[in-house]
């Protein structure tokens, strides 16, 4: 069996460590979550039980919305982060909803710290795994169709420094 389908651009990011130095200092974090800190920018993305108000999207993001748009075809109105703090910090299996995604959009993870890797199991045989690793700068895209057959993680790993993903949406209005 192949991997799920995705698209992966090592080197995304023109700047990730000003990227990352920027979102340290200019983002304030939700720490209701145990696992790891998340922040909500533009039309909200409502997920595990925490609701976002709208934010707007700061002009550093806006600049990835539009690199998004060229490279993917579709420009994000959601960007939520999550902040891994160390290998601890850690997002269990599951599925994106894509109910609320407008039509033949999917998820772009742009990921900035430490490298982490991206564990992705078939739902049809959960013996079947793929590991991806997501480089500083990195860009990730899951369509609904990987959001369909595959359930994805970030597991837990030894001696790992900080982390952010900025994971970009198209939300219906």
């Amino acid at each position: 069996m192949n991997g799920p389908p995705l698209h992966l651009d090592s080197a995304f990011v023109a700047s990730p460590d000003a990227l990352f130095e920027w979102l340290g200092a200019a983002v304030t974090w939700d720490e209701r979550m145990k696992a790891r800190k998340t922040a909500s920018f533009g039309v909200p993305y409502n997920y595990s039980q925490i609701a976002y108000e709208p934010v707007p999207m700061p002009a550093e993001l806006d600049a990835l919305c539009g690199q998004i748009e060229a490279k993917l075809g579709f420009r994000p109105n959601n960007c939520l982060l999550n902040h891994y703090v160390d290998g601890a910090s850690s997002m269990g299996f599951h599925s994106d909803s894509s109910e609320a995604l407008a039509p033949g959009t999917g998820v772009a993870i742009v990921s900035v710290g430490s490298t982490r890797t991206i564990t992705y199991r078939s739902k049809a045989d959960s013996a079947v795994r793929f590991d991806y690793p997501l480089p500083h700068g990195s860009l990730l895209y899951m369509s609904d169709a990987v959001q369909q057959e595959w359930l994805h993680a970030i597991p837990k790993a030894d001696s790992v420094g900080e982390r952010i993903s900025l994971t970009f949406r198209a939300i219906l209005k």
